[in-house]
């Protein structure tokens, strides 16, 4: 059993560094107009997918074995705090969620890549708009928060992960204020644009829902529809 749930968790952080380097590709493919990046992107997306369903499977397994093993492994005679870091049946079901939410994280790249390989764009617009340049940064930045916390178990970046969230929603919402009425840009060109900026935005809340996640696995706190989850978050820490 310690073995399958072993497998579970090294398939979970492969999906996730997988996700990080398509995201870092992306951020390269752009900076350095290069369409053999986004090529590679697009090609390697059917990595992540097999990662999905593989994970998929194992997880709904763990959650039966779990189940069925769950009095032998002292579950029912231990403190809640134990229970939160050590149930298996709890990381099965958190692995569902976050391997739901890194297989959409990929596609929302490979979107990019593949508007982005269409090769509309002006040359150097990317590089000449500060807000373009700097939404890239964001997503970079809330995707490799994501994937570290996930790696090393911990939810202690997710007050981080909200903030910069917010600024990257920002950013999209100003960026497409900004350019659709652009008279650089026809409508294929404006249209391409928009659907990186979405995709970007989208591959963004993707890396919270992960965040989330991993405080609900740490702490046992549901904080996805709370007025205020990073004072929630720092309430549960203390606990």
């Amino acid at each position: 059993m310690v073995s399958k749930f072993d497998y579970l968790r090294r398939n979970l952080y492969a999906m996730a560094e997988l996700c990080l380097e398509q995201i870092l590709k992306l951020d390269d493919a752009i900076e350095q107009e290069n369409a053999d990046l986004a090529k590679q992107i697009i090609e390697r997306d059917d990595l992540i997918d097999n990662l999905e369903k593989q994970n998929d499977n194992l997880s709904q397994n763990a959650i039966l074995e779990a189940i069925a093993n769950r009095n032998s492994l002292g579950m029912d005679q231990v403190d809640g705090e134990v229970v939160l870091k050590r149930d298996p049946l709890r990381f099965a079901l958190s692995a569902i969620r976050i391997t739901r939410s890194l297989e959409r994280m990929g596609d929302q790249i490979v979107n990019c890549a593949t508007c982005y390989r269409r090769g509309l764009l002006p040359k150097g617009f990317f590089r000449q708009e500060e807000i373009l340049d700097k939404m890239l940064s964001r997503v970079v930045t809330l995707v490799g928060m994501a994937v570290e916390s996930l790696v090393e178990e911990k939810n202690r970046f997710y007050g981080s992960v909200h903030t910069v969230e917010e600024e990257l929603n920002n950013l999209c919402n100003s960026a497409f204020l900004k350019f659709v009425m652009d008279p650089r840009l026809d409508k294929n060109q404006f249209a391409d644009l928009y659907r990186i900026v979405l995709s970007i935005e989208r591959a963004g809340d993707y890396a919270v829902n992960i965040a989330e996640e991993l405080v609900r696995l740490n702490t046992g706190m549901d904080i996805r529809h709370l007025s205020d989850p990073v004072q929630v978050t720092e309430k549960a820490k203390s606990a």
